[in-house]
């Protein structure tokens, strides 16, 4: 592969990281003109920058709090109720197409969770395969080039991410009673009313939706974290469908900085399969090819 090719599979690589498993941004910035493992993958801003749409938020009210804690129980009961108590681990699949660094690319993605705080999502791509994890204490990632342990900055990329598949991390959390939860309003959200209730998570306000008729999740906006700096995201869910007692999106549109990202389908999901916990420790680089 010449030196052209290399440097344009490169950007669709690290562009993909945005849309693994649930559309964690992670190196998705990078420019790869070095290899990936040296490469300084640092955030230059780890906080949320002012005048976007988190920003102007008012200031929380008991009433408030109250409102958004009700509506994402409610959101929670609507998903599932009970079975979330149960709910232990995930494995998702799915597939579509992703927008990397300007070409439509096809993308297949699986997504395995043990709940609370691991993570392992895996993506085959026409170029190269890529996976990225989480243990629970470090992020890390694995590209034809090698494997990377990434900042910590992006452990809170990871801890969005496993509450936002599905939003059974999220409202597992809420029933526990361990997120902070408050009502904005009702907003309109690509046309139709929805709730809005803001989420402090670690890092950085997100902006869930509600669809008042089903009390599900079915947006969300956030500022994504990555190495050239802060990504305006929206996730929009979609074709619920019930899955051991639970209700999944099947359909995920991902729009960074409002343009389109990536457009996945979900074709399997499999609760409680009791995954390998080695599968989310960072593998081994193998050694160099002789050739």
């Amino acid at each position: 592969m010449n030196a052209m090719s290399m440097k344009k599979s490169g950007k669709i690589i690290f562009s993909v990281w945005a849309i693994i498993g649930c559309g964690l941004p992670l190196a998705a910035q990078v420019q790869p003109h070095v290899s990936p493992p040296s490469h300084d993958i640092t955030p230059p801003a780890a906080t949320p920058q002012a005048g976007t749409k988190q920003s102007g938020a008012p200031a929380a009210t008991p009433e408030s709090l109250e409102r958004g804690k009700a509506i994402v129980l409610a959101a929670a009961k609507a998903a599932g109720g009970d079975a979330l108590n149960g709910l232990k681990s995930a494995e998702i699949t799915s597939s579509g197409q992703g927008d990397m660094m300007g070409e439509t690319v096809p993308i297949g993605l699986k997504l395995a969770i043990i709940y609370p705080d691991m993570l392992r999502s895996d993506v085959h791509l026409p170029v190269a395969d890529i996976s990225q994890g989480f243990d629970g204490s470090t992020v890390w990632a694995v590209t034809p080039q090698g494997a990377i342990d990434l900042p910590p900055e992006y452990n809170g990329e990871i801890d969005r991410g496993i509450a936002l598949a599905g939003g059974w991390g999220l409202y597992k959390q809420a029933i526990a009673g361990k997120i902070e939860l408050q009502y904005l309003g009702d907003e309109d959200l690509d046309g139709k009313k929805a709730q809005a209730v803001q989420w402090r998570a670690t890092n950085g306000p997100v902006n869930l939706f509600f669809d008042p008729a089903t009390h599900l999740l079915i947006g969300a906006h956030f500022q994504s974290i990555t190495p050239q700096g802060i990504v305006e995201t929206d996730h929009r869910w979609s074709d619920f469908r019930a899955v051991s007692g639970l209700q999944f999106p099947y359909h995920n549109v991902i729009i960074r900085d409002g343009s389109k990202f990536s457009d996945t389908t979900v074709q399997t999901v499999k609760v409680n399969t009791n995954p390998d916990r080695a599968l989310f420790s960072k593998p081994a680089t193998p050694p160099a090819s002789a050739n």
